[in-house]
């Protein structure tokens, strides 16, 4: 069974709506973690802070650029087989950007990180438009909307 046949068939869509708008946190704490971390990357770089700038920059440029990519890519193939897609990558780059040796790398990992983020961001809203009943789909948009908003704060 398909995630989005899940939500649709589920007694209670609320579950995949949560892990939806989880979806859409974990993209939006992959900018906010980096901002609050600029002082120690740049202390253990041996940058000054505006170099190491460059780690949420990269997050967010890529991020930018690829999430009309990452749901274009969703219509083509597939909402849940992309969003999957995107949560995987998102986790590898994480997982190297905690090992990272240089500054170089940590920011192109945050680049695919950020690559990954968009496609979180960005197929949440088409999965809940496509498999809620119509007259929910107001309120499972304002949860998910609710979990990208925190970021902005």
């Amino acid at each position: 069974m398909e995630f989005s046949d899940a939500i649709t068939h589920a007694r209670s869509p609320r579950l995949g709506v949560a892990a939806l708008a989880m979806a859409i946190l974990l993209a939006s704490l992959g900018i906010s973690i980096a901002t609050v971390a600029l002082p120690t990357l740049a202390r253990d770089f041996a940058l000054p802070v505006t170099g190491a700038q460059w780690v949420v920059l990269a997050y967010l440029l890529s991020a930018t650029v690829a999430i009309v990519m990452g749901g274009r890519l969703g219509d083509l193939i597939g909402h849940q087989r992309v969003l999957l897609g995107g949560l995987a990558m998102f986790a590898a780059a994480a997982a190297f950007c905690s090992i990272a040796p240089t500054i170089g790398m940590l920011i192109a990992a945050r680049v695919v990180q950020g690559v990954g983020g968009a496609i979180l961001m960005a197929l949440p809203v088409s999965i809940i438009r496509a498999t809620v009943a119509r007259e929910r789909t107001g309120s499972a948009t304002v949860v998910l909307a609710v979990f990208e908003r925190d970021q902005s704060e």
